[in-house]
């Protein structure tokens, strides 16, 4: 009867334990984890067809990615912050500094911020207009008189005017 009543009480326990829930760490949570990363933007179907010779059509839209220093590459979510990398071949052109989100289980990122880095120096990167002294994180028109803007980079050690 003794035996009867262990294998009885292994058995339950094995039952339970594969019933209970597991407990899950937190990058496989879907904890979103705020980054701070520097690197250059590349089109990601392009950085690929030249690294793996992944087909490429001639005519392609751009996915803008972040290849960091690291080398690794993060896909660019489209928002407010990243607006500027689509919309300005002169800010794909610069060394970026972006804070970003990067989501569980991917490599993309949603942009927070976005700097730049000159000679090793970062950078406070806006747009502005001169008429109505508004700043912006895009190149379009000024909200206010419609009139242009003008891409600023200014060491973040420096006040400004």
């Amino acid at each position: 009867m003794r035996l009867f009543d262990l294998a009885g009480l292994a058995l339950t326990a094995l039952l339970v334990s594969c019933a209970a829930p597991r407990r899950v760490s937190a990058d496989r949570a879907g904890e979103v984890r705020t980054v701070i990363l520097r690197g250059r933007i590349v089109c990601l179907a392009e950085e690929l067809h030249r690294q793996h010779g992944a087909a490429l059509p001639t005519n392609h839209d751009h996915v803008w990615a972040l290849q960091a220093s690291d080398g690794r590459t993060y896909t660019l979510l489209r928002g407010h912050f990243s607006e500027a990398i689509w919309m300005d071949e002169r800010i794909r052109a610069r060394e970026l500094e972006l804070k970003s989100r990067l989501f569980p289980g991917t490599q993309a990122l949603e942009v927070q911020r976005l700097r730049s880095v000159l000679r090793g120096v970062v950078q406070d990167l806006y747009y502005y207009c001169d008429i109505c002294h508004i700043q912006s994180v895009t190149p379009e028109e000024c909200a206010c008189c419609q009139g242009p803007v003008e891409l600023v980079e200014r060491p973040l050690d420096k006040p400004g005017d």
